[in-house]
């Protein structure tokens, strides 16, 4: 028998870590795609639906520039999620195009996350001075810390994955199941 032969592999098995990743990206971008396209309230209604009025002391102007422009901003969430999901397709039937794609995809959001991170707050420390003035709030300030202390937990559970993901990726056994060539066996 051949030992060179042997420790070949002619076709690279199929990962369950980008077979996950893919399942779950389909998943989120498909949730994503459901929430934004069923409800698409003009601003005027959302703004309503929050009981406050988008010139209020209740909104900050960023939360308030974010609800006048809510059609816009559910077109770019349609628009990312559609493309996570074509990435997602393709990965899971592992196109030869989808792993530098799909590497750039979570590039950009790791410096999405950690961008919004750097500026979430900021936002809240502006906040803070609108949620004292509404009336009925015993401690404003304490929710608001809470509400940080969830978005940055959920910011570094986002980093971490995409870290991740973007490191598996560029393994030489993953890489080997979207370029079809036989590789060593892991050993």
């Amino acid at each position: 028998m051949n030992t060179a032969a042997s420790t070949l592999r002619l076709t690279p098995s199929r990962s369950g870590a980008v077979t996950g990743l893919a399942w779950g990206f389909i998943a989120f971008s498909a949730l994503v795609l459901a929430l934004v396209t069923l409800p698409l309230l003009p601003g005027e209604a959302l703004v309503a639906s929050l009981g406050v009025e988008a010139g209020s002391g209740g909104l900050t102007g960023g939360v308030a520039w974010l609800i006048e422009r809510s059609r816009t901003v559910a077109g770019l969430l349609m628009v990312g999620a559609a493309i996570t999901l074509a990435l997602s397709v393709a990965l899971l039937q592992r196109r030869r195009w989808a792993r530098p794609a799909f590497i750039g995809l979570v590039g950009a959001g790791f410096v999405g996350v950690l961008g919004g991170a750097a500026l979430t707050p900021l936002t809240f420390g502006f906040m803070a001075d609108a949620a004292g003035n509404m009336t009925g709030s015993e401690d404003p300030v304490a929710g608001l810390i809470g509400a940080l202390a969830l978005l940055i937990l959920i910011a570094t559970v986002l980093v971490v994955l995409f870290a991740w993901a973007g490191w598996k990726l560029t393994t030489p056994a993953v890489r080997a199941e979207f370029e079809r060539t036989p590789i060593a066996a892991e050993g």
